[in-house]
């Protein structure tokens, strides 16, 4: 019977441990929070640095699915299910959110503008639905930040996967429409998306052309403007002739 009882022991010991191990675990991310910044002057906010989440999401992982395989995990079974599961969840909530955060950074001034809003109504009219989800997602966010807490709202993921399908909508949309300047006016083939961008954001403002002159015409450096209507006088080469 000795042998038995050392093994139940044995057996009992595992067990605990694996259980320890589940409680660490879930006391290390009770206190993480995602570190949210205010950007610029959006009116909202954006995701901060990661680093220390993504290093401790990738251990416990690691971790968790090692115990899953285990044979002294079966008291622990369904818990261990759920806890990969959220910690999975999680990674997809930051894999997410970021991708859909660096094409809203990119985006946001370029809609911000009243003159591409209304050259493109329709990518505009996506943009805002996607912005107006952004900050109600970023608001809830900011009211709790904790990691454990995020992971838990409602349809999080299923939103930010929306918001990536809409940006990619727009951001097609925009490269079309820039396409279509350029072979109407071949000269702005020489111009970067961004600078392009920069003169079609101001068509009210012609003056904006000034520092793209050089690289669509040979010889011609600046305009000279008169007026409030902004009449061009002249023009001279780069050298100032």
């Amino acid at each position: 019977r000795l042998p038995l009882i050392q093994e139940q022991v044995s057996v009992a010991s595992r067990e605990m441990s694996l259980e320890k191990t589940f409680d660490r675990m879930l006391a290390e991310w009770k206190p993480m929070v995602f570190a949210t910044v205010e950007y610029r002057d959006s009116g909202t906010h954006i995701i901060g640095g990661i680093d220390e989440i993504q290093l401790m999401l990738d251990d416990h992982l690691v971790k968790t699915q090692s115990m899953r395989g285990s044979p002294f995990v079966k008291p622990f079974e369904t818990r261990a299910e759920k806890w990969e599961a959220q910690l999975t969840l999680i990674q997809e909530i930051i894999d997410v959110w970021l991708k859909v955060q660096a094409m809203w950074q990119y985006l946001e001034p370029i809609f911000g503008s009243e003159d591409i809003m209304r050259q493109m109504p329709k990518e505009g009219a996506l943009f805002k639905r996607s912005d107006k989800m952004w900050r109600e997602n970023a608001q809830t966010i900011v009211r709790d930040p904790h990691v454990l807490v995020a992971s838990e709202v409602p349809g999080l993921v299923e939103s930010y996967t929306e918001q990536n399908g809409l940006l990619e909508l727009v951001h097609k949309g925009l490269n079309e429409y820039l396409e279509m300047k350029r072979l109407f006016f071949p000269r702005f083939f020489f111009l970067s998306n961004d600078e392009m961008l920069e003169i079609l954001s101001e068509t009210k403002d012609p003056t904006r052309v000034q520092p793209h002159l050089g690289k669509c015409f040979d010889g011609i450096g600046k305009l000279q403007f008169e007026g409030d209507i902004n009449i061009i006088t002249g023009m001279s080469s780069a050298e100032g002739e």
